[in-house]
């Protein structure tokens, strides 16, 4: 196989907890993961799209939508494990690991995390958006970031960070989104870990606590994660007036 520049790889698992089987969850006309797919297709810099899978239901769904497939083991603890093990098998430079439930994420800012990764600025990086709800900051599904001047990642957490003793701070919700240098992320299986991954469930926090700089890029676009059933609901509800523009006859 040739070489690529840019790999984005979907990892799907259907064992999800706080929404079962929410991969395949099809209300919207289509499987929930392969919105996801359709956003990192549209990505300029992307040269391939990838679903990583352990599930014989993924597997069919995505190729009959015309994808890539690559089945990785059932033993894979995160989404990062399975991406590994699915790029170890295609010649990149570097890769997206694109969380399957995350269907809005924007492709203009898969295209900035590309962009930056194939400069060699990062080793690896990911997104984020301010958040400005107070109900939303308490939410322990959304995630926070905290990120240093250099625009690289402090720490994630389900819980509110950082702790505003004194006046306002800006804060930063995560997107679900990681880029990688190849090399880098066929590392991921096999770092260490102190719990705090587990003890947060995030697992990114295994990269920063093996000093493995992530750079938190802006995002232009707003996209939600789909942990919950109100959180596919919502999505279900802003898909609406997309549809209806989208049916919409043309003016001529």
């Amino acid at each position: 196989m040739t070489r690529i520049d840019a790999l984005a790889i979907v990892p799907v698992r259907v064992g999800s907890q706080r929404l079962p089987g929410k991969a395949l969850l099809t209300e919207s006309g289509k499987a929930l993961f392969l919105h996801t797919c359709d956003q990192a297709q549209k990505a300029r810099n992307i040269d391939r799209v990838c679903v990583a899978t352990d599930d014989d239901r993924v597997e069919a769904l995505a190729r009959a939508a015309g994808h890539l497939v690559v089945r990785t083991s059932p033993a894979c603890r995160t989404g990062s494990e399975r991406c590994a093990e699915a790029a170890a098998a295609i010649d990149c430079r570097v890769v997206l690991d694109i969380q399957g439930d995350w269907p809005e994420v924007a492709p203009q800012d898969l295209e900035s995390l590309v962009a930056q990764l194939l400069q060699g600025a990062a080793a690896t990086n990911t997104l984020c958006v301010p958040l400005q709800d107070p109900e939303v900051m308490q939410n322990p599904n959304v995630v926070k970031v905290v990120r240093g001047l250099h625009g690289k990642a402090l720490y994630f957490s389900r819980a509110l960070v950082p702790y505003c003793k004194e006046g306002p701070f800006p804060i930063r919700r995560h997107i679900g989104v990681y880029g990688f240098q190849r090399d880098v992320l066929l590392r991921i299986p096999g770092l260490p870990s102190s719990g705090l991954a587990e003890a947060e469930s995030l697992e990114q926090l295994r990269f920063l606590e093996n000093d493995i700089p992530m750079h938190v890029l802006d995002a232009e676009g707003d996209p939600w994660g789909i942990e919950t059933r109100p959180d596919y609901d919502a999505f279900l509800q802003r898909l609406q007036p997309r549809r209806s523009a989208a049916n919409r006859p043309s003016q001529s």
